[in-house]
Order: structure tokens, then sequence, then C-alpha cells
């Protein structure tokens, strides 16, 4: 599988990640880089212990890293989480399912994981 391939698998832009990164072996060696970032996991975490403080500062370091990788499917669901858990957007919470969105991205984000790891193994 490419790095081509396993963006098309994993919600992600590779002709964005492509022009940022310059090489698909800087795309492939960053997207592998993924697997040792936990910020996903940590806003999922802390969302389930009802930290909103540490799932807002999870939110947005996954936004992040996901937005530079340009993982547009994650980086989605990270930036709507963020933006409805930062302080001031009490209006904009109220109207969210933040439970779903977490779901959502928890989801996604083992699926991809699980996908970037075939792709290490082969």
């Amino acid at each position: 599988m490419t790095p081509k391939e396993l963006y098309a698998q994993i919600g992600g832009d590779y002709e964005e990640a492509i022009s940022r990164l310059g090489t698909d072996d800087l795309v492939g060696y960053f997207i592998l880089r993924f697997l040792d970032d936990g910020s996903c996991n940590d806003l999922v975490d802390a969302w389930e212990q009802g930290d909103e403080d540490e799932a807002f500062k999870a939110a947005h370091t996954a936004k992040g890293l996901c937005a530079n990788l340009a993982l547009t499917d994650l980086c989605s669901l990270a930036t709507q989480i963020c933006e409805a858990l930062r302080p001031g957007n009490e209006a904009l919470r109220a109207q969210t399912d933040i439970d779903a969105l977490v779901g959502q991205l928890k989801e996604l984000y083992a699926s991809a994981i699980q996908k970037i790891r075939a792709f290490q193994e082969q």
C-alpha cells in the first residue's frame, strides 16, 4: 500500500499532505509518527472522565496535528469538539452533541490507527 492509498482509506487528503511535506517518503514517515501521538486518545479519555478543560486542550492539539498531516476527517471532528469546548462558546456547546462527536472520533481514530499499523508492517 502506498501513502496515497492509505490516505484514501483513512479519510485524509493526500494531495494536501504531499504539498506540505514535499515527498511521498516524508508523508509516509510522518503518518507513521502519528502512531506515537496520543492526543486523540487523550481527548476521548478526558471527555469520558468529565474533564472538559483537558478535553479542550487535547482537542486543540489533535486538531492541529491532524490539520498538519491533512487527516481531514479526524481534523473536522477534532475541530468541532474543540470549538464547542472553547471557553466562551457556551451557545455553540449547547447546540453540539459532543458525546456523539467524541464517539465518532474514537471510532475513526481506531480505524485509522489500525490501517496505519498495517501500512507500517508491509
